[in-house]
Order: structure tokens, then C-alpha cells, then sequence
């Protein structure tokens, strides 16, 4: 992936978090944007679990950018690991655990975009 890729994959995922923080500030949150909250954390779930998983293995590692290894890999790990989103029930009462959660996902995501 090249540095412009990997900055919009990181702007998208810290801009759907943004979009699904402020939704939950809504009390109480409608059923519709109780619908949307869910779709956004949900696409926010997978592109982090699958970038993941992408990245394990040696093999993918040995083909990554500089750039790559140094900074997408270690934020997609740490915001799929140490955010909390990984075990977010999507289907789950929204809770004040969603809100740390996605705080920390755009913070993390975040940090590289200028």
C-alpha cells in the first residue's frame, strides 16, 4: 500500500468513529441512529479485523513499506487489540463501553494524519 492509501484508510476509519461518537451523544439515541451507530461501529469492526489479519503474517510483512510497518501496522493492531472494538457486540446494548471504545479508535487513528 503506498502512504496515500494507508492516510485515507486511516482518515476513513477516524472519520466513521467521529461520525458514530457523535451520534452517541444523542440521549436518548432514536432507533434509526441506533441502526446507523451500529452499520458504522460494524464497517469499523471489520476494517480493522481484516487489516489485521492481513498483516500477521511473515510472509505479508516482508512485502509492507517502510511507512507500513512503522506506523499503519502498529495502529491497526493497537486499535483492534487495546481499543476495546474488538469486543463490542454489535448486536449488543450501546453502551458507555462503545464511546471508549471509539474514542479510542479516532484518537489512535488519528495521530498520523496531519
Amino acid at each position: 500500500m503506498t502512504r496515500a492509501e494507508i492516510l485515507q484508510r486511516l482518515q476513513a476509519i477516524r472519520d466513521k468513529g467521529a461520525q458514530a461518537l457523535g451520534l452517541l451523544e444523542l440521549v436518548p439515541i432514536p432507533v434509526g441512529t441506533e441502526y446507523e451507530i451500529r452499520a458504522l461501529v460494524n464497517w469499523i469492526k471489520e476494517e480493522l479485523h481484516n487489516e489485521h489479519i492481513r498483516m500477521l503474517p511473515v510472509r505479508a510483512q516482508k512485502t509492507m513499506s517502510v511507512f507500513e510497518l512503522s506506523i499503519y501496522s502498529p495502529t491497526i493492531e493497537e486499535n483492534w487489540k487495546k481499543s476495546g472494538i474488538s469486543r463490542l457486540k454489535v448486536d449488543g446494548a450501546i453502551d458507555r463501553r462503545w464511546q471508549e471504545s471509539l474514542e479510542s479508535v479516532v484518537y489512535n487513528a488519528g495521530k498520523y494524519l496531519s
